[in-house]
């Protein structure tokens, strides 16, 4: 992506080069018996030296990928022939979510006879890609986030997974989002809350003091435009349509919903969130008419010091690693003052497919991806919030450019909410995506999207997790 360094660091090349190798060599891209290219083309295609190239095979050598032979190359390692692979399905963003050929090789030094084959799901029908793998006996260990559970189940294919034994050193809010009837199905791995995030420099150049969690949307709007005036660019963006933004305005109209409100169609209270929303995306001063492809091009946007201030998750702060941007985070506004947080929480969770062939070698991948060896690796190299708590609340020292911020999330608990808070199926969600688009379009009106919104709670659900009961959901 352009935002990223133009010049990559000696290290990062390097580290490029050895992560290319061994995941086409993991992914049998590169087949055992086979050589690679010899150092001197290695060199040319990688901008690296010789000596460079050589440092990198040694990496690969000792982790049992290649072997050298004199005079002759290196050799993709044939694997014994009593060796296990699992096939491993998940979406192509774990690379750098929390690094999983990382911790795959690490795995595979740890457990030589067992063989992990990364493949990548389609994300736009990661449910789907999934069931027709399993189906066809073709995955052993399937990745999932929250909202992709959550249709999994309401499409009925819990069955398809086995349970598995809850971790009492993980944070339970994170496996509380693969919980069904009780059982879990996926051990999870990494989760993040939505949050600001915002540039120091620009609001410490503007003379705006930094958010903090006592603001309110409108308190953004109203430093968001000083900001705009002030720097000449627009103050923030985020993608409106996305699934993962904006149904946090939707859940903060419901958090202040007043008893005796009709508790099956939070539409009405609903409609306060979507309101605030409009107020942010429709000021031309301070919100872009920019319509991006995906969250990426927000964190591009943020990267390039085009806007200040984005909603994000801490898995997308791992763009800003290697970068020189000042930066912090802090809660989301809220829609009112003294009304409580709320944001929306995404969990990443691994689930063991209950045909697998191989279940014991894919039991113990699982084990060793929410161990606490691999996740004080999530966490001393990247920004995501790993799922075991001993490793999400180390201390690291200098290295990566983290946010100051980083440790808040312990300290917001309270205000996370799933999508299923919102007491609608995923697809009703996507239905409800549309409409906001035909909304945003003026090809409807307020009073159409809120009678369509009433269509779907008139479906009989109450708003929340159907295993929670009513009382809990208003009270969370």
């Amino acid at each position: 992506m352009s935002y990223k360094s133009d010049r990559p660091s000696f290290q990062e090349r390097l580290d490029h080069f050895v992560n290319v190798i061994r995941t086409d060599i993991i992914n049998g891209i590169r087949q055992e018996g086979t050589y690679l290219p010899a150092e001197s083309a290695l060199a040319k295609q990688y901008q690296l030296s010789n000596k460079s190239i050589r440092k990198g095979l040694d990496q690969l050598v000792e982790e049992g990928l290649i072997q050298k032979i004199d005079r002759v190359g290196s050799m993709v390692t044939p694997r014994p022939m009593a060796s296990i692979t699992l096939n491993f399905g998940c979406p192509i963003s774990l690379t750098t979510d929390f690094l999983i050929d990382d911790l795959i090789a690490e795995f595979g030094r740890r457990n030589p006879g067992i063989h992990v084959r990364r493949i990548t799901l389609n994300h736009l029908s990661y449910v789907q890609s999934a069931q027709e793998m399993i189906d066809n006996g073709l995955l052993d260990v399937v990745a999932f986030n929250s909202p992709q559970f959550q249709e999994w189940t309401e499409e009925g294919l819990t069955p398809l997974l086995e349970k598995l034994e809850s971790d009492p050193d993980l944070y339970p809010i994170a496996e509380e989002a693969f919980l069904v009837d009780g059982a879990s199905y996926a051990k999870p791995i990494s989760f993040s809350p939505v949050v600001l995030c915002y540039n120091k420099r620009h609001f410490r150049e503007a003379g705006i003091h930094e958010p903090d969690s006592y603001w309110t949307w409108s308190d953004l709007l109203r430093e968001s435009t000083r900001l705009s005036k002030a720097r000449g660019r627009h103050g923030m963006y985020f993608l409106p349509a996305s699934e993962n933004r904006y149904p946090v305005f939707l859940l903060q109209g419901m958090s202040g919903r007043a008893s005796g409100t009709n508790a099956r169609d939070p539409s009405g209270d609903m409609l306060k969130g979507l309101r605030a929303l409009d107020g942010l995306i429709g000021n031309r001063e301070v919100f872009p008419n920019y319509w991006a492809q995906g969250n990426d091009e927000t964190v591009q946007l943020f990267a390039e010091g085009q806007v200040s201030v984005i909603l994000c998750t801490y898995f997308n702060l791992n763009e800003f690693a290697h970068l020189p941007l000042e930066y912090d985070i802090c809660p989301l506004p809220s829609l009112q003052r003294g009304d409580p947080q709320r944001t929306l929480l995404l969990s990443i969770g691994m689930s063991l497919v209950r045909h697998s062939k191989s279940k014991e070698a894919a039991r113990r991948f699982l084990d060793f991806l929410a161990s606490t060896d691999a996740q004080n690796v999530i966490r001393e190299r990247t920004a995501s919030i790993p799922a075991r708590k001993s490793a999400a609340e180390r201390t690291i020292g200098e290295g990566r450019n983290q946010p100051s911020r980083y440790a808040m999330f312990r300290e917001m608990f309270p205000s996370f909410s799933y999508h299923r808070d919102m007491g609608l199926q995923i697809r009703d969600l996507k239905q409800f995506t549309k409409w906001l688009k035909e909304y945003w379009s003026g090809m409807i009106g307020e009073e159409m999207l809120l009678a369509k919104l009433k269509e779907l709670y008139g479906k009989g659900k109450l708003p929340g997790d159907p295993h929670t009961s009513e009382s809990e959901i208003l009270t969370r």
